[in-house]
């Protein structure tokens, strides 16, 4: 008797949308121009530090001296096994003015891997707090496409949100109310001359 394997029914091939986040949030951030008028805008760029938070213990020379000495090798294979040529792409999503681009608020870190879903969404805490009642914490999970551009109009329409891009708004009022006097006062002056 020769058995089968039998597991097509169990696995699902139909072709979904795996867009990757970073482009799914691009093109969100383009909206975000054309809503304010082009004068907040947004960039997703590659990150290089690290998106979650840790902590460590950092121990002296003394203790590292002992434990050198008590040192035992190990070896197991487990950390040879599971998942490997795994890709780790990560990004920083920020918000600003062009008439002053100093000022930048980092709203959250995306984190995905080489299938691109799921999704870690790692919020700035207050956001986090301005978008969920309860205590869900700072970093979400988005499984597909829709889940992540419904978190995104999410944050983008919270309450904390919104009050960032107002601040947004009145620094880009100030800068170029600043240059405008900036400009008239050397015009005044080549007048005077």
């Amino acid at each position: 008797m020769v058995k089968k394997l039998e597991i097509s029914e169990k696995l699902d091939f139909s072709d979904i949308d795996l867009t990757a986040p970073d482009k799914v949030i691009e093109n969100i951030l383009l909206q975000l121009s054309c809503e304010t008028n082009n004068i907040i805008s947004g960039e997703i760029k590659a990150y290089n530090g690290k998106v979650f938070s840790y902590s460590y213990v950092k121990k002296g020379f003394a203790s590292l001296a002992e434990e050198l000495q008590d040192a035992t090798k190990t070896f197991n294979v487990q950390d040879d096994l599971g998942e490997m040529g795994q890709e780790a792409h990560k990004f920083e999503c920020y918000i600003y003015t062009p008439e002053y681009d100093k000022y930048k608020y980092r709203v959250f870190f995306i984190k995905y891997g080489i299938s691109n879903y799921p999704v870690d969404v790692i919020l700035e805490e207050s956001v986090a707090k301005s978008i969920s009642s309860s205590k869900t914490g700072y970093i979400y999970t988005c499984d597909t496409r829709e889940e992540l551009e419904n978190l995104i109009f999410n944050i983008f329409n919270s309450k904390k949100l919104i009050t960032i891009m107002q601040k947004i708004i009145r620094i880009n009022q100030a800068k170029r109310i600043h240059k405008e006097t900036d400009k008239n006062s050397i015009s005044n002056e080549t007048d005077e001359i």
